[in-house]
């Protein structure tokens, strides 16, 4: 019988988890998911951003799960790792992406086993393997993610985001409930629909960061060229001359170090909005957060972000386990999407 977390993934055609800590069980979701998807005639195409899939964790020391997959499933994976993989394995393509333990092989499995993942370190090859995947006939693909990799929300690499958490991450569950509700309110931001500038729609990495200011009406007020030695934030948007934006639109990284001068000044940011790419550019402390919200400041981001929900583990790596009904209800007081605790549900 397929779960309520297996109907909530049957239509996305591609996913990716995060996790908030190591040992958040992410692997047990990964194998959930993979697990319930085999009902259906699916094609999967799995890869991982980390290693995953050995049987002990290298930095905790602690058991892991191992990833089990059924025949017809497609797997990236480096070549250093082929030799652990127990399935029947037929070659069906080479990556051309290199990682430290080899280039990730595209490989079919001619037979039920377990693998061991370890695929690209960077969103474009991530979106590159991707590709292939499909080219193979693959209809979902499903990526593992490493530790705090929120670039893995990206809507670019995949359409939909499942955000793992747990008692791994602090001994406090307020805390660590305070932090996964942060991180789900950045992953849920709104779309904010502007004219975007060429410049703004295919940013150059090579060239310094640029602000594109509206009005209320979303006309455009200005095009600036900012960091780097040329205009701060905060330097642009209280420039006398436009005193009257109500949308700041940049490209890069929303940082501590950007965003902190502009609070810090007298400038009114009461009602304005401030638009970034993906919810994966924002890098923002809570404190940091939580002082652009006291100015009455918001976010939003030009790419939404699904993230179809988040689940739970309330037993530490570390020693010290939570309560888990008490985990799970507080939890879900907290945030808006669905939680699970994906070892309770039926």
């Amino acid at each position: 019988m397929i779960s309520k977390l297996g109907r909530l993934i049957a239509d996305t055609r591609s996913l990716s988890l995060a996790g908030m800590c190591k040992n958040a069980g992410k692997t047990t979701v990964f194998n959930r998911m993979i697990r319930e998807l085999n009902y259906t005639e699916m094609v999967l195409g799995l890869t991982s951003i980390g290693r995953d899939g050995e049987a002990t964790d290298i930095v905790t020391g602690t058991h892991k799960p191992g990833i089990f997959v059924q025949e017809g499933t497609i797997i990236g994976t480096a070549a250093g790792l082929l030799q652990y993989c127990d399935i029947t394995k037929e070659i069906v393509g080479k990556s051309g992406i290199q990682t430290p333990m080899g280039e990730v092989i595209l490989i079919r499995a001619r037979s039920d086993g377990f693998v061991q993942l370890a695929g690209p370190s960077m969103n474009n090859q991530l979106i590159e393997l991707s590709r292939q995947f499909k080219e193979l006939g693959v209809d979902k693909v499903m990526i593992d993610g490493a530790i705090s990799r929120k670039s893995l929300c990206s809507t670019k690499v995949a359409e939909t985001v499942i955000l793992s958490t747990g008692a791994s991450l602090h001994q406090s569950m307020d805390l660590v409930i305070r932090e996964t509700q942060y991180v789900a309110s950045i992953l849920d931001l709104p779309a904010q629909d502007l004219p975007l500038h060429e410049e703004l729609l295919n940013p150059d990495p090579m060239k310094m960061n640029v602000v594109q200011l509206y009005d209320t009406d979303k006309e455009v007020i200005q095009l600036h060229p900012s960091d780097q030695g040329v205009l701060q934030l905060h330097e642009i948007l209280r420039h006398k001359s436009y005193h009257h934006w109500n949308y700041c639109y940049m490209t890069g990284a929303l940082t501590d170090a950007r965003l902190k001068p502009l609070l810090m000044s007298n400038l009114n940011l009461k009602g304005r909005q401030i638009v970034v790419e993906d919810s994966s550019k924002i890098l923002l402390s809570r404190d940091c957060y939580d002082k652009m919200r006291i100015k009455e400041c918001s976010l939003a981001v030009s790419e939404e972000t699904k993230l179809l929900g988040i689940t739970i583990n309330p037993f530490s790596a570390y020693g010290h386990h939570f309560q888990k009904d008490e985990f799970l209800d507080k939890m879900q007081c907290a945030v808006r999407q669905p939680v699970w605790n994906v070892l309770e549900e039926e």
